[in-house]
């Protein structure tokens, strides 16, 4: 387990530089997502902007073009108020049919007498009767002076309109009238507009926001009202951005709102063409929680990536661990088995990457005890009845404490060459087992040798003395070496 810990060092590596690739990706991601929406609103009102000084142009070119027609000076020919009136409706009727096959079917229009009171408007012929709009509107009286114009009124039923004025002249250059022309600014109207400008826009005139592009979650045909509340309350609180957008004339710097969970990059700007309305404008929205959601789903992507290359690493590791480090793990445990004085063991084959491993240690081991070497293809553990028949090291029993000696026999010891020592303790221990009854077939001087040599030098680490050197001691059916200390 300690050497898979390089896979775990590897895996815990990868995490961390996930994680700190993680962070910097989206960091720069969030900072690139919020200049994008700041850049989009700035980009969006000044589109906006352009775009209705244009529509204030053809708006008001259109009112001087209906005040031109020929049969709307006719209407003034009727001298008998009644006559007037009905043909004012009548004309003002047929100028809204022709403009619904254009798709730009006014609300309201309407044709003033020259002191700028309605004469008659569309759908109602008593609607508005008589009503001084000249008093009321001063782009009314610029109508009248024969300069066609646009403005932003709140009608008498509260709804806020875009109107266009223009004079209704005859032939002869005397204005005779007035020609009215105006839209509700709706949802519908701010609807379009985010469509065509990719953001949020919110309209407000005379201290609040009116209408914005919101829409109701439970019916998207719906304005949000209660997100229209809460965003005129930002713009006419706080920093007030309506008050300081028609008091500079000038977009504020974009600002944020937070809403429902959302944020927002903001822009304010006062509505450009109108004659004489100074409290309109509109405001520019972008959803920077849009852009976050996206870093997430990129960052998630990273993390992604990341886990699985922690997974792809654990794999390795785990795999590594059980095709290598298993199996060397298992000769290792041999190679302690033959240094603890079992000179006996035989390696098993532990892997497909390992059993020339395991036999040249077989082959090793039996060259350096003179055994048999072993089938190269495969080892087979010896039968139990072929085992009780053959010498086994492990019925050398070695003492593992100081026997008792008498300096006599410690100085022979002593004394005694290798030569001469492991021969007699040899014969020695070979004629105790035959005493005894025991096998000795498979015994031989190598194995004989190296279990003592193991064994003592064992004892000589543990004791530390010059040497160790064995007497052989039989007790009954018993055989046991007996260490003696050479100091």
């Amino acid at each position: 387990m300690y050497r898979i810990r390089i896979g775990l060092i590897a895996a815990a590596l990868i995490l961390v530089a996930t994680v700190f690739f993680f962070l910097w990706v989206t960091s720069d991601m969030k900072a690139a997502a919020i200049q994008d929406a700041e850049a989009k609103v700035s980009r969006a009102q000044s589109v906006y902007q352009q775009i209705s000084r244009l529509v204030s142009l053809d708006l008001a070119n259109l009112a001087a073009e209906l005040g031109r027609k020929p049969a709307v000076v006719a209407v003034f020919d009727n001298t008998e108020e009644t006559a007037l009136r009905q043909a004012a409706f009548d004309e003002c009727e047929k100028l809204n049919a022709a403009l619904e096959k254009q798709q730009r079917k006014a609300d309201i229009l309407a044709i003033l007498n020259s002191t700028g009171k309605i004469i008659a408007r569309n759908l109602n012929p008593n609607a508005d009767y008589g009503d001084d709009l000249r008093a009321k509107y001063p782009a009314v009286a610029q109508g009248l002076k024969g300069i066609p114009v646009k403005d932003i009124w709140t009608w008498r039923d509260g709804g806020v309109h875009v109107v266009a004025v223009a004079p209704i002249t005859r032939p002869d250059g005397t204005t005779v009238g007035a020609m009215l022309v105006a839209w509700v600014v709706s949802a519908k109207t701010a609807q379009e507009n985010r469509d065509l400008l990719g953001t949020e826009i919110g309209y407000f005139h005379a201290d609040k926001v009116y209408t914005s592009s919101f829409v109701s979650a439970a019916d998207p045909s719906k304005e949000d009202v209660t997100k229209t509340q809460a965003l005129s309350n930002f713009l006419f609180s706080g920093d007030k951005l309506a008050a300081v957008t028609l008091s500079t004339g000038a977009p504020t710097q974009v600002a944020h709102w937070f809403l429902e969970g959302r944020d927002y990059a903001v822009v304010a700007a006062p509505m450009p063409g109108n004659f004489a309305d100074k409290t309109s404008g509109f405001a520019i929205l972008a959803s920077l929680s849009d852009g976050m959601s996206r870093v997430q789903t990129q960052g998630m992507k990273v993390l992604f990536f990341g886990l699985l290359a922690v997974l792809v690493v654990l794999i390795v590791a785990a795999m590594t661990a059980r095709r290598f480090i298993a199996p060397l793990d298992k000769i290792e445990l041999g190679v302690a088995e033959i240094i603890n004085t079992n000179i006996d063991y035989t390696f098993k084959p532990v892997g497909p990457d390992f059993e020339g491993l395991s036999n040249s240690l077989n082959v090793m081991l039996a060259r350096l005890l003179g055994r048999e070497e072993p089938n190269e293809e495969a080892v087979e553990e010896e039968e139990d009845d072929d085992a009780s028949k053959r010498w086994k090291a492990d019925l050398m029993s070695i003492g593992n404490t100081e026997g008792a000696a008498s300096p006599a026999a410690v100085a022979a010891l002593a004394e005694e060459s290798e030569a001469a020592y492991y021969p007699r303790l040899f014969n020695e221990y070979t004629n105790a087992l035959k005493a005894i009854g025991q096998p000795t077939v498979g015994l031989s001087v190598q194995s004989f040798m190296a279990k003592l040599s193991l064994a003592e030098a064992g004892l000589r680490e543990k004791w530390e003395c010059k040497s160790v050197r064995f007497q052989i001691v039989t007790e009954g059916a018993e055989i046991w070496f007996k260490p003696v200390k050479i100091a």
